[in-house]
């Protein structure tokens, strides 16, 4: 392995690195009028955490692959204009041949006129919780200093670069948006809804879900479903840290799947791909991960008239 002793070049050259990012960050998005509190108080927290002595540079290292990927769906909105066509009708249509609900239609419209305030809390609790699982267990990893701390942020930046580009080759309207607008042909300006979320901000009085969906760029982004597949990533992170741990991450993550159908924000066809996305970015972890760790072969130099070559 590397060493990353503070007189290695990649310890010297790591702070000036995330600070250009930092301070390039911040410039793009005050150029381009978007900036918000969040992008300040982020961009100021990783320049001065890079600076800050070796144990905050620690944190970094397995924090800054989350910070870029938030960093990637913030500026979703630089690459918009090179999607392709925009699946409604279409991704609909699939969804009802293969899961039909009752009626023959889809589930994401079959629980439209089912719903239950028990259901909309649980539901729009997990859906608002799913990314600060994350964000809690890589704190909990660092501080327990696990080796899957490093591993879990990058496979989390790979599980979201996949989805980003899915985004781009296959952009796809969500169940809200065909039963609000019908499946023809996409409208761009149509806003990002709450959809099914807006019952637990009224049941609650608060307007989590109203905030955070306003500030949502790309409203078809609805394949693969990216709350289904982090808490699939967390239930890989942590599958060998015991039975309790095991148990409640695959809890989690089977509610927050239901939720995303039963709130109307994704198909069932979207959380299978979802699921799989992050199977796949944790497996490409793992693996490179291990080559990264295991030593490289000896050199062996061969002395003249050995005879040991065979």
């Amino acid at each position: 392995m590397t060493s990353r002793s503070p007189n290695n070049p990649e310890a010297r050259a790591f702070p000036w690195l995330l600070t250009v990012m930092g301070v390039g960050h911040f410039a793009l998005v005050t150029a381009m009028g978007k900036l918000r509190w969040e992008h300040t108080a982020g961009d100021l927290l990783l320049v001065g955490l890079a600076w800050a002595g070796p144990a905050p540079r620690r944190f970094l290292r397995g924090v800054f692959p989350i910070w870029l990927t938030g960093i990637l769906l913030d500026t979703q909105w630089l690459w918009l204009g090179l999607r392709g066509g925009i699946h409604t009708g279409d991704l609909w249509e699939l969804e009802r041949a293969l899961f039909p609900a009752p009626g023959g239609t889809t589930w994401p419209a079959w629980f439209e006129t089912r719903t239950h305030a028990v259901l909309d809390f649980f539901c729009g609790l997990s859906y608002a919780a799913y990314l600060y699982e994350v964000l809690l267990l890589s704190v909990l990893l660092f501080f327990r200093k696990h080796p899957r701390f490093e591993l879990m942020a990058w496979a989390f930046l790979g599980l979201n670069v996949l989805g980003l580009v899915t985004y781009v080759l296959y952009p796809a309207a969500p169940p809200w948006y065909v039963l609000k607008y019908g499946p023809g042909p996409a409208d761009l300006a149509a806003p990002a809804s709450q959809a099914g979320t807006a019952r637990f901000d009224a049941l609650l009085g608060i307007h989590y879900f109203a905030s955070f969906y306003s500030r949502n760029p790309n409203v078809f982004g609805a394949m693969p479903s990216l709350h289904a597949a982090y808490p699939t990533l967390v239930v890989w992170q942590v599958w060998s840290m015991g039975r309790a741990w095991r148990v409640g991450s695959v809890a989690f993550a089977a509610l927050v799947c239901f939720s995303a159908i039963y709130l109307q924000h994704h198909y069932i066809l979207d959380v299978a791909a979802g699921v799989l996305f992050a199977l796949v970015a944790c497996a490409a972890a793992e693996y490179a991960f291990a080559r990264r760790e295991s030593p490289a072969p000896a050199s062996v130099t061969l002395l003249p008239g050995d005879d040991s070559r065979a």
